[in-house]
């Protein structure tokens, strides 16, 4: 048995133990939701009955922001306000994340949030944008890109998800994963470690306290349905052979050292989309608009000058 088969096993084995905790874990009590405020006034469009937050700020040439697996607004904090200083920027919590609700008969698939994200933008009067997406979010505004090709200026993909280039325990999980165990789940696989809190981005610090409150909430079934459905999406609906049709000038923007998607899927955007360029921020991890926040907003502000 070569080293390959036995480290998928290992991986089968891992995610098995994994779920068996997670069903044996008791169930906590629910709390009220009450999040801290954000680092810009809410505000809130209604789609299919539910409340969607974001934030709008700035003038000039559109840009709107979408946030990954998991996230939030608070993804895009450290490059908010630089960003509103030339642009109008919008940040959306996408349907069950952050602070927005569930739209009654939402599928949840990365087809389907980039139709959403489109509809904010028709509510917004935003004709069109610059669309930036992180991880999850770089596979909605892929799909955004090439459902709605009218509606993009530019494109901005950061350690995107999306193509069938992925890690085999996301895949694993993408398949696994209900709306039952997956709160659970990230509790057991995610959690922020205090030991090196020092290291950690206070803006990621602020999105993993919004999301545990969330996951503890009375909203706990919204959220657990938005992420199961959205991480079967990501392994299901990939975008490797629509890539050709994306038309918008196009920047992938990859972490050096993302420790959950290979680089390998940004070069597979590069490569695919017509004309695309890719750039790599050293020390980036998997989301450098957080983590070397200065050298992300000069590759943008770049590629916005062009």
């Amino acid at each position: 048995m070569n080293r390959v088969r036995i480290s998928r096993r290992l991986q089968a084995v891992a995610i098995l133990l994994l779920f068996a905790a997670v069903l044996a874990a008791p169930a906590a009590a629910e709390r009220a939701f009450t999040p801290a405020p954000y680092y810009s006034p809410e505000q809130w469009l209604t789609i299919g009955g539910a409340k969607i937050c974001y934030l709008d700020e700035g003038q000039g040439e559109a840009m709107v922001l979408v946030h990954g697996w998991a996230g939030n607004a608070w993804n895009w904090e450290s490059v908010f306000g630089p960003l509103s200083e030339h642009h109008r920027v919008v940040v959306v919590d996408l349907p069950g994340h952050g602070k927005s609700g569930c739209p009654e008969g939402f599928g949840y698939t990365m087809p389907g949030l980039a139709d959403l994200v489109v509809q904010v933008m028709d509510e917004l009067k935003i004709e069109k944008a610059t669309v930036a997406g992180s991880s999850m979010g770089g596979a909605v505004t892929a799909w955004v890109a090439i459902r709605h090709p009218d509606r993009v200026d530019r494109l901005i993909l950061v350690d995107a998800a999306g193509t069938g280039i992925q890690n085999n325990l996301m895949k694993m999980a993408g398949h696994l994963m209900t709306p039952s165990t997956v709160i659970p789940l990230i509790h057991l696989v995610f959690p922020v470690n205090e030991k090196r809190q020092a290291a950690v981005p206070v803006s990621e610090r602020k999105r993993v306290v919004l999301a545990e409150e969330l996951y503890a909430s009375g909203r706990k079934k919204c959220a657990a349905l938005a992420l199961a459905r959205t991480m079967k999406s990501i392994s299901k609906d990939v975008v490797d052979d629509r890539l050709a049709a994306v038309t918008a000038p196009t920047l992938v923007i990859w972490g050096s050292d993302d420790g959950l998607l290979p680089r390998a899927a940004g070069e597979f955007y590069r490569d695919h989309i017509p004309g695309a360029t890719m750039v790599i921020v050293p020390g980036g991890n998997h989301t450098p608009m957080q983590w070397q926040p200065d050298e992300f907003l000069r590759v943008v502000n770049e590629f916005m000058a062009e």
